[in-house]
């Protein structure tokens, strides 16, 4: 072939090629976009209390007449939220016509001047009462989290992070402890100060007897538990308890309970901070968990990785070693609407291998969930599900009686600590 010929070949391939040259996918609305498929991105729907909120990005491409909002009910049929569709310039909107508890989906619709549509993927929210405050420690700091646990509502920066988390339920107060900086400090839900704040040489667990608005601080280092009253301003101290470091409170009939480094359980009067009852038990006491109702403490103690559970009763002078060979206890907490305790075992650390359990009276296994690396857990006023932080998945799980997922967040930062309030 000629070099003419070739040239007049290239040519042609090169036009041929040009003919056939892929579209431009940049449209939003166009169903081969490789980001949007034609469907509007970036919508969501946050719950509250009584409300929902809704935010989504405005599309600078041209040619939207109108957004609206549909909301249906799962099962149900998408139907129009009444009264809301908004302009193209408007990126959020509120439904207050939705009730709490109740699980809703809500999608935006933007309809378009040529006259089609375009619909963002459906967005699930349950709005509610609930107030959820997590300790994450790659922020550091906390952060708050919608009814359902789906949204960040806000997340607060600290220089250092918390070592303890803890609520008065009556005030609705959050207090927090910083172990190096020796302060502690109270906070609202929204993760604002409500003007009290302490400081004393290292403390570690905190507990709140809600009555008098006491708050508790193990000082193992001073050999008491400290007392800082926000109504209550005497002071006194509990002393005489060994190097207690871990102190909860049952506000039930005004009583403390109090674990020290050397094996030392205490049970004590927050009225008038002395000892009504002591035990000793083998190893140190690393977690302390109270059944109020009962009078009831489960008592934790750990040597090495490996940990003994115990159930002690005021009045008896002998201990209940109930379970031996848990693997790394990390937290634990009863319910009160069956008098059950759920413990978190983290297991090795960073393995993910660890389980979160339910146990009767006995110590018999009710309920068993594995393949977490559980850490802290709350459970909620008159419920018998358990929020946990699982480092292992990065998130706050809500576990049912029967150990199944009900709810989980999303990543959060490494969680290692959770507190739920309900107004």
């Amino acid at each position: 072939m000629t070099a003419a010929r070739v040239l007049a070949a290239l040519a042609l391939a090169l036009t041929v090629g040009a003919g056939c040259s892929p579209r431009d996918r940049s449209n939003p609305f166009d169903p081969q976009n490789q980001t949007t498929h034609g469907g509007l991105t970036g919508f969501n729907a946050i719950g509250g209390d009584g409300v929902v909120s809704l935010r989504w990005p405005l599309l600078a491409q041209e040619g939207v007449q109108s957004y609206r909002i549909d909301r249906w009910i799962p099962g149900g049929p998408p139907v129009p939220l009444p009264g809301a569709v908004y302009p193209p310039h408007v990126s959020a909107a509120e439904d207050l016509t939705a009730r709490n508890d109740t699980t809703y989906l809500y999608r935006l619709v933007a309809l378009l001047e040529s006259g089609g549509t375009a619909e963002s993927p459906p967005d699930t929210v349950t709005p509610g009462t609930r107030r959820t405050l997590v300790l994450v420690a790659e922020l550091p700091g906390v952060v708050g989290l919608s009814p359902d646990a789906r949204d960040i509502l806000f997340a607060n920066l600290v220089g250092e992070s918390y070592d303890d988390l803890d609520l008065d339920s009556t005030r609705g107060t959050f207090w927090l402890s910083q172990y190096d900086r020796g302060r502690i400090v109270g906070r609202n839900f929204e993760g604002t100060g409500v003007g009290f704040e302490f400081f004393l040489d290292h403390p570690t667990d905190l507990a709140i007897s809600t009555r008098h608005a006491i708050v508790w601080a193990a000082q193992p280092d001073r050999r008491r538990v400290a007392r800082l009253g926000t109504i209550d301003t005497t002071r006194t101290p509990i002393a005489g308890v060994g190097p207690a470091r871990i102190v909860e409170a049952n506000s039930d009939n005004s009583t403390l309970w109090i674990g020290s480094d050397d094996g030392g359980v205490f049970y004590a009067s927050s009225a008038t901070a002395d000892t009504i009852q002591s035990w000793r038990l083998d190893a140190r006491v690393n977690a302390i968990a109270i059944d109020a109702a009962a009078n009831v403490a489960w008592v934790a103690t750990r040597t090495g990785d490996l940990c003994d559970l115990y159930r002690v009763t005021p009045g008896n002078v002998t201990v209940e070693r109930v379970r031996s060979g848990l693997l790394n206890v990390t937290d634990m907490e009863v319910e009160t609407v069956t008098h059950t305790l759920w413990i978190c075992e983290r297991g090795a650390p960073l393995t993910g291998n660890g389980r979160l359990s339910r146990l009767g009276p006995a110590g018999e296994a009710l309920t068993t969930v594995t393949g977490l690396e559980p850490y802290a857990l709350a459970v909620e006023p008159g419920s018998i599900a358990c929020w946990v932080t699982d480092i292992k998945s990065d998130r706050l799980i809500e576990v049912g009686a029967n150990g199944a997922t009900l709810r989980r967040s999303l990543p959060l930062g490494v969680p290692y600590g959770v507190r739920v309030y309900h107004p």
